[in-house]
Order: C-alpha cells, then structure tokens, then sequence
C-alpha cells in the first residue's frame, strides 16, 4: 500500500511540475487587472498622408476628426473623442463591462479614425480606409466607482485600406 501511495505522489507532482513549467513565464493570473476605464492622450493626428507629424514636426493638425475606441474587438460602446484645433485628443472611455488584460501582454485597445474624414480642411489624408493608433499603458489608477482606470497614449497612425 506505501508503495502504490508514493507512486501516486510521485506522480501528481510530477504533473504539477509539468503544468507550471509549460505556463508562459512571467504571466501569471495574478497580472491580470479589471480595468473599468480608460483614459486616452492621442499623438497627434497631422495633416499629411499618414495622419502622423513629420520627425521635424511643423505639420497642421486636423481639429475636429471624430475619433473612436476599440478594445478587445468590442467597438461602439466606449464613446467618441474630437481632436482639439491642434489634433491631439483627450477623454475617458467608460466600459459598459470590465475588461480583463495582462499588461506584460500590451493594451488590447485602439483609437481609430474612420476615413473619409468630414469637417475638416486637411486634404491630404487617404480618401478612404482607416487611421487606427495602438494604446500604450502609461500607468493604473483606483478608478472613482471601484475598479481600475488604465492611463495609455497612442502609438502612431497607421493606415489600414
């Protein structure tokens, strides 16, 4: 009987090692965060064919654009930002459910501009397509109403057909 209870400890910590051996190293649930908010600052969305400003800068920005938010693939939920007369936008998209990320992983939200863009005198954006700019977390806050509210910039435009 001793021997048949050691060879099935043997076992069952043989599997746990396994188990935990073939998780991804530094990913563990605990890294998970409940995020109820986010708090976005875009780079500027220029006048130029990319939606970016040229290394030197100096380019106009487009005031005006209708900016939306996607995160996780849910859209149309989290709320609109308007770029200010210099292009840049600031405002707070409120989940309608949390969502659950690892932040070793990368934010799983963009903003996106939806092109034609109307309102506005910049020409030299794409006619057609869309402008989406990649979350980047800059730091976790207690949000007001329980959870957590997630500060990020955007990376730069980039054009999808």
């Amino acid at each position: 009987m001793t021997y048949y209870n050691s060879a099935k400890l043997v076992m069952v910590v043989s599997t746990l090692v396994f188990l935990s051996g073939s998780l991804p190293q530094g990913h563990a649930l605990t890294g998970l965060l409940n995020i109820t908010q986010i708090q976005f600052t875009t780079l500027q969305l220029a006048c130029t064919p990319t939606g970016n400003p040229p290394s030197g800068g100096g380019a106009a920005g487009v005031a005006a654009a209708t900016l939306n938010g996607t995160c996780n693939g849910a859209t149309g939920t989290l709320g609109m930002l308007l770029t200010n007369a210099t292009g840049f936008a600031n405002g707070l998209f409120t989940f309608a459910q949390d969502i659950l990320f690892d932040p070793s992983r990368g934010m799983p939200c963009f903003v996106i501009l939806n092109l034609p863009v109307t309102g506005t005198t910049c020409t030299l954006l794409p006619p057609t397509g869309v402008l989406q700019a990649a979350s980047q977390l800059v730091s976790v806050l207690p949000g007001p109403l329980g959870g957590l509210v997630a500060r990020v910039t955007t990376g730069p435009w980039v054009y999808m057909p």
